[in-house]
């Protein structure tokens, strides 16, 4: 057996007999709860679907190294030992991994309940003051929409409030964002993981899901007239999130992010993943691309304007389109293999 050459379901079957909870993944890695200094908020913990080499980005643990030494230092197992465990893992298939899945989610994640009296009052609060209409209006928004999502208000902290529901519609927290600079504050342990931004709508209006990263963009894919549309809010897909979809949906339509690889923004200093200099990462396409492999038994769309071209003009997601583009995006949509023969991710 060679310690660099696993199989994605191995390194997940290896995960789940040594306690490392995946938390999320992106196409190429699994990110998890570090096991070595036992972070359980924010995953710290990444590892290589296919080479199992992981690593620690808390710089105050940085722990390192390979499949086999995560599996001796979490299980105490001698080398023999450990290198049996793994072979034994070797075994696991995605549809082994799909009924586990089921098994460990057949019962709702414990949500706690946020206060629908806060809402309300963020809800009547945000009609109060033309400078938050203003400047949601001014993103695109309808009134219609804001009243239907129930768009919120805080003076005190100057945000738009978003308010966020279980997959059961129970209010469980808010996505707060600034009005004078890009700045996000939700509310405290929001499970942002453990569900779908606006599931619970998406889920009833039938089948098809039109799947984003930002609120504000599925809210203006459901003001397009496309009542089937959730966010994942975040870069990463969650167990969590790959089980719902699984669950309810029959069609994803992929509609994140198109971050320019070759903008200095996005070519990140001291990059672990490129060798050498950083080559930059077009994040929200690795998340498409792990939605894609992760539900490849579902039917999955890429939205793409033409030919070729995800968004026009080299918008990076849906809010930057105006009503016409963002329509066409959607009806465009195609299968991930002609997507991916078009070569934009390399």
């Amino acid at each position: 057996m060679q310690d660099d050459n696993y199989t994605e379901w191995q390194i997940e079957a290896v995960l789940n007999e040594c306690g490392v909870e995946i938390v999320s993944d992106i196409a190429t890695h699994f990110l998890c709860f570090c096991p070595y200094h036992g972070n359980n908020r924010t995953p710290s913990f990444e590892i290589d679907k296919i080479s199992g080499l992981f690593l620690c980005f808390n710089p105050a643990c940085d722990a390192r190294g390979k499949l086999l030494d995560l599996v001796r230092a979490t299980t105490h197992k001698t080398e023999f030992a450990a290198r049996r465990l793994i072979i034994k893992c070797a075994k696991a298939d995605s549809q082994e991994f799909v009924t586990r899945l089921a098994a460990r989610f057949e019962e709702n994640p414990d949500f706690v309940p946020f206060d629908q009296t806060t809402l309300d009052r963020l809800y009547e609060e945000f009609w109060k003051y033309s400078k938050s209409i203003r400047y949601m209006m001014g993103r695109g928004f309808t009134e219609e929409t804001l009243r239907h999502f129930r768009i919120g208000y805080s003076s005190k902290h100057d945000m738009v409030t978003v308010p966020m529901h279980d997959p059961k519609g129970m209010p469980i927290g808010l996505i707060g964002r600034s009005i004078e600079d890009k700045i996000f504050k939700n509310s405290r342990q929001l499970p942002k993981n453990k569900t779908i931004w606006n599931l619970h709508r998406a889920k009833a209006a039938g089948g098809t899901i039109v799947l984003t990263e930002a609120s504000f963009d599925s809210m203006l894919v459901h003001q397009d007239g496309f009542a089937c549309t959730g966010a994942l809010l975040g870069g990463s897909l969650s167990v969590y999130h790959e089980y719902l979809l699984n669950k309810y949906f029959s069609t994803i339509i992929i509609a994140t992010d198109w971050d320019d690889k070759s903008l200095a923004e996005n070519k990140y200093p001291g990059c672990r993943r490129c060798q050498g200099e950083c080559q930059g990462h077009n994040p929200g396409r690795q998340l498409g691309l792990s939605i894609a492999d992760k539900l490849s038994h579902k039917r999955v769309l890429w939205a793409v304007y033409e030919d070729g071209v995800v968004y026009p003009d080299g918008a990076k997601d849906l809010g930057k389109l105006d009503h016409e583009a963002r329509v066409q995006v959607v009806r465009n949509a195609v299968p991930t293999i002609e997507y991916l023969s078009w070569g934009l991710d390399n």
